[in-house]
């Protein structure tokens, strides 16, 4: 058997398989690039219209503050006016008459005092309704804006296409831009050729309910949220003090919340 002319067989082998192999790593590296630009699309819309709805979100979790702040204000007071009643039809509980009157001013102008807050607190809600009143009416255009100036926060890569809708409070965001495909000659196409990275994200806002116990110990502290107070003083009875253990506040917050957008439509800017 002549070895001699055994040679070099297997290097057209060798050649189709280098070729088959550089051609695969091609075609990986164009999809890889594809996918990671329409991620980046994605990920840049879902941030442009969640900061859209958060202008409206973050007005009605301020409302949201405020009612439990009454609430427990509005606590404060009826347990103060209770224990005025205490100390002027009970007033053996005070020892004397002169500790009476002490306890009892001290009462009164604890009570004065939470009505003061109280009064505060009321003319924020009243201020906050007009922003927390529904329609989208924070700003969500210029927040979602900022996504082509922030761009230490957002994506500027993009070029944003919004729609506000204050009916339905959703904020609809499509992220678009042209991206060089990598030697399209290979792909036979022009040189200059580009594919489209696009996002597209509809955010609304979303409810989270809770039920709050003020007077509950905070598991962090050991120590309740709200503790008792005792506005007259130490050593005075129980009847003459604040307990928000049965105060039970129900509590909706607001966060970005996304649904499933439409179609696409013509006319979003793409860069």
């Amino acid at each position: 058997m002549n070895r001699e002319g055994e040679r070099g067989q297997t290097l057209p082998l060798w050649t189709l398989s280098i070729a088959a192999t550089l051609t695969l790593l091609f075609f990986m590296t164009n999809y890889t690039n594809t996918v990671r630009w329409q991620i980046r699309a994605q990920n840049a819309a879902d941030s442009a219209a969640a900061a859209g709805i958060s202008t409206d979100a973050n007005m009605y979790n301020e409302k949201t503050t405020l009612q439990f702040a009454a609430a427990v204000e509005e606590t404060r007071m009826r347990y103060l006016l209770q224990s005025m009643v205490n100390v002027v039809n009970d007033p053996s509980h005070c020892g004397s008459s002169s500790a009476c009157d002490a306890d009892y001013v001290r009462l009164l102008a604890a009570y004065n005092a939470a009505q003061a807050k109280y009064t505060q607190i009321v003319a924020s809600m009243t201020a906050a309704q007009t922003y927390a009143g529904g329609g989208l009416v924070n700003g969500a255009d210029k927040a979602v804006a900022l996504a082509s100036t922030s761009c230490a926060v957002f994506d500027c890569a993009f070029t944003y296409t919004t729609k506000i809708n204050g009916a339905s409070e959703s904020v609809d965001v499509i992220a678009c831009k042209k991206i060089p495909l990598l030697s399209p000659t290979l792909l036979g196409k022009a040189t200059g050729a580009t594919f489209t990275a696009i996002g597209h994200s509809l955010a609304v806002l979303s409810p989270i309910s809770e039920t709050f116990v003020p007077g509950n110990v905070n598991p962090s502290t050991g120590v309740a949220y709200q503790p008792d107070e005792s506005p007259a003083g130490v050593g005075v009875p129980t009847e003459y003090g604040v307990s928000f253990k049965n105060l039970s506040v129900n509590m909706t917050w607001y966060v970005a919340g996304s649904v499933r957008p439409a179609a696409a439509v013509a006319g979003y800017g793409c860069s």
